[in-house]
């Protein structure tokens, strides 16, 4: 390999190192927004008293996140682990909270308002482990 073959290899690794790098840097605030828009849920339908809606409406941020992270090509090391044990855990903060909230809880913020902070914390613990691999 002569010396432009070598420079035109580097530059192409280069570019295509930035494009990747810049299109990763969005993914940490879709997680934090995921994770707002699953505590706004779950605290709006817990305390508005949505009945059977609140289900399926809170967990379809969970679903969009999935979906999402199961198409792409390539992931980081360790991220598929840490995303099915964040969607377990998640599914399983909604699947106590909301049927137990419906029954015993209707309307009642102290259990809607931890319930909905529960729901967001595994999306902003994915969120910083995400920021954090990047350092």
């Amino acid at each position: 390999m002569d010396r432009t073959a070598a420079e035109q290899a580097l530059h192409t690794a280069e570019s295509a190192s930035s494009k990747v790098l810049a299109q990763g840097r969005w993914h940490p605030k879709a997680l934090l927004a995921l994770g707002v828009l699953e505590a706004a849920i779950l605290l709006t339908g817990g305390l508005a008293s949505v009945g059977m809606l609140l289900m399926p409406g809170g967990l379809a941020p969970l679903f969009v996140f999935i979906i999402y992270s199961a198409t792409r090509p390539v992931v980081g090391r360790r991220q598929r682990a840490r995303y099915a044990i964040l969607g377990a855990s998640v599914g399983l903060v909604i699947a106590i909270a909301v049927p137990l909230g419906q029954v015993s809880f209707a309307g009642n913020p102290a259990w809607w308002v931890p319930a909905a902070l529960f729901s967001g914390i595994p999306f902003a613990l994915a969120a910083w482990l995400e920021t954090g691999g990047r350092r």
